[in-house]
């Protein structure tokens, strides 16, 4: 009936097969780092909701390290919808100032640097945090308009070209 196709369907249907396994078995492994990734999250939580979100007067223009305060005092979510490119963001109606939200994504817009990412180039600001340098990027490149402010490790920077 195949005229002979049986074993090269015999042999794709094989490596279907395992794929499918390796695939169950990351997806394992995934829902553990989830659950861990969650449990940090709370904590985190948790410790910044005793940290007064940093704010700088209108009259006073911002300066990196206010920048680099802000992010240390606000909560970045983690991307939980973006398994692919794991990073946390935060969101301009969790901001107990909008305003300095919007200030601190007009820093990042002025003060920051174009990296490519896939097929799209954002512009970036590396932050020093708790646990080391971090790069924040804005959807957008006009700060009213700004809704999530992401942030990401360096270490888990985007080669060129990528």
């Amino acid at each position: 009936m195949f005229d002979g196709g049986e074993t090269r369907l015999a042999e794709l249907e094989g490596e279907r097969v395992i794929l499918m396994e390796k695939l169950a078995e990351i997806a394992e492994e995934q829902k553990a780092l989830q659950s861990q990734m969650r449990r940090i999250e709370r904590d985190l939580k948790v410790e910044l909701g005793h940290v007064e979100e940093h704010w700088v007067p209108v009259d006073r223009e911002l300066t990196l390290e206010d920048v680099e305060a802000w992010c240390r005092s606000t909560y970045f979510n983690m991307a939980h919808t973006m398994p692919a490119n794991p990073h946390c963001y935060f969101s301009r109606r969790s901001s107990r100032r909008p305003d300095m939200y919007e200030r601190v994504v007009a820093f990042v817009l002025a003060h920051g640097y174009q990296q490519r990412h896939g097929r799209s180039t954002y512009t970036c600001l590396d932050v020093r945090m708790n646990s080391g340098t971090w790069f924040l990027w804005p959807m957008t490149d006009r700060p009213e308009e700004s809704e999530v402010l992401n942030l990401k490790p360096d270490s888990m920077r985007p080669e060129e070209g990528t």
